[in-house]
């Protein structure tokens, strides 16, 4: 079970949060959640690196490499955060999860589209990407990669919502350019699904 509260921030199986923001800051509700048992941050930027808000046994920021943990695979990699190598914004990591038979990949703040050597090592069930451009891709670039990687669900990431105080495009663009049923809540069972988008 995947479950979203809003940015770019999931919660695997009510145990592993990716990229968990407060709230607050970014002027979206406080996450309805106080413990976890694992923390995956793709970069170190305020709203995604809240991890001092919850009570976790392990946090682990801007990887890169293989790991694994209670029945969770994770492969990190590095992409940039910015179309000019990295030199304005820096890294961010992809996190590719592997667990109870689903491959979910989270591309962080990916700013510009990965090489093909990259894209061609992913096949994932989940995509959660960035839409909302200025920082990251935008949503025309974003439904490029949803053609290439061709995953049965997508999680739209980093858009412009009501209250948000970045400002993001909203996920209307991408929308557009990609042909999946829209289904909105906050809870997704990864199982059996095929095509689909999930917006908050």
């Amino acid at each position: 079970m995947i479950r979203l509260y809003g940015h770019s921030m999931l919660v695997v199986n009510g145990e592993l949060v990716i990229d968990p923001h407060d709230g607050g800051s970014i002027g979206l509700p406080p996450p309805e959640i106080e413990r976890v048992k694992y923390v995956l941050i793709t970069h170190d930027h305020y709203d995604h690196n809240a991890y001092q808000g919850l009570l976790s046994e392990e946090v682990k920021m801007g990887l890169e490499g293989e790991f694994a943990f209670d029945g969770y695979k994770v492969r990190a990699t590095k992409v940039n955060h910015d179309r000019e190598g990295g030199k304005r914004r820096g890294k961010t990591s992809m996190y590719e999860i592997k667990y109870e038979g689903i491959t979910l990949l989270h591309m962080g703040d990916v700013g510009e589209i990965p090489r093909e050597s990259i894209l061609k090592s992913f096949s994932p069930d989940v995509l959660a990407i960035p839409v909302g451009g200025l920082v990251t891709i935008d949503g025309k670039e974003a439904a490029e990669l949803v053609k290439i990687l061709n995953p049965d669900i997508v999680i739209p990431l980093h858009y412009w919502v009501k209250g948000l105080l970045l400002p993001l495009d909203p996920p209307d663009q991408f929308l557009h350019e990609i042909n999946y049923q829209q289904i909105k809540g906050k809870e997704i069972d990864e199982n059996n699904l095929k095509k689909y988008i999930f917006l908050l």
